[in-house]
C-alpha cells in the first residue's frame, strides 16, 4: 500500500509541475498577444486542437521522454523511483514509454473530448451526453484498484506494456 501511494504521489508531483508550466506559459500567451488565440476559439474541436497542441502533447513528451531516457519523471525522482522492463530490469525504450503514457493518460484525453467536442459544456444549456464523463472516471477508479491490489508493483499500463516501477538504488 505505501509504494502504491508513492506512486501515486509521484504522479500527483508531476501533474503540478505540469500544469504550473504550462498553465503559467498559456498566461504569458495569453498577456502577450491580448488574448489570441483564446479569444478566436469557439467550437469545440477549436478547443480541443488548442488543449491538444499546448497542453496535452507536452505532458506526453515529458511522460514519454523522461521514462525513455532517464527512467524516471521529476516525480519519480523526488521519490526514489523508476520505470523498467519487467523481465529484464532494463531500460523501457520508446516504445513502451509511448504506450504506457497512451493508456496511463486515456481518461485525461477522453475526459477532455467529452467535455468540448462537439461544443464545449459551458456553451450549452444541456450537454448532449452528459453521462458519459462517468466513463474516464470510471475507467481511474479501476486504475487505482488494480495499483492498491498490487501493493503498488503493476499498473494497467505496466501490465499492458510489460513494464514495471521499482525504487532506484
Amino acid at each position: 500500500m505505501k509504494f502504491a501511494l508513492r506512486r501515486l504521489i509521484a504522479y500527483w508531483l508531476d501533474f503540478v509541475v505540469l500544469a504550473g508550466v504550462l498553465v503559467g506559459l498559456q498566461a504569458v500567451i495569453y498577456r502577450a498577444t491580448g488574448g489570441f488565440p483564446f479569444d478566436r476559439l469557439d467550437r469545440g474541436y477549436e478547443i480541443e486542437a488548442w488543449v491538444l497542441g499546448s497542453m496535452s502533447l507536452p505532458v506526453w513528451a515529458y511522460f514519454i521522454v523522461c521514462e525513455t531516457w532517464q527512467r524516471r519523471t521529476l516525480g519519480k525522482r523526488l521519490l526514489r523511483l523508476e520505470v523498467v522492463t519487467a523481465e529484464r530490469g532494463a531500460a523501457v525504450g520508446f516504445l513502451r514509454a509511448l504506450g504506457r503514457t497512451c493508456i496511463r493518460l486515456l481518461p485525461w484525453e477522453a475526459t477532455h473530448l467529452i467535455i468540448l467536442v462537439p461544443e464545449p459544456w459551458w456553451d450549452v444549456e444541456q450537454p448532449a451526453h452528459p453521462s458519459l464523463i462517468y466513463i474516464p472516471n470510471a475507467v481511474m477508479v479501476i486504475y487505482a484498484a488494480v495499483l492498491f491490489a498490487t501493493k503498488g508493483r503493476m499498473a494497467i499500463h505496466d501490465y499492458a506494456m510489460r513494464t514495471r516501477v521499482k525504487e532506484r538504488a
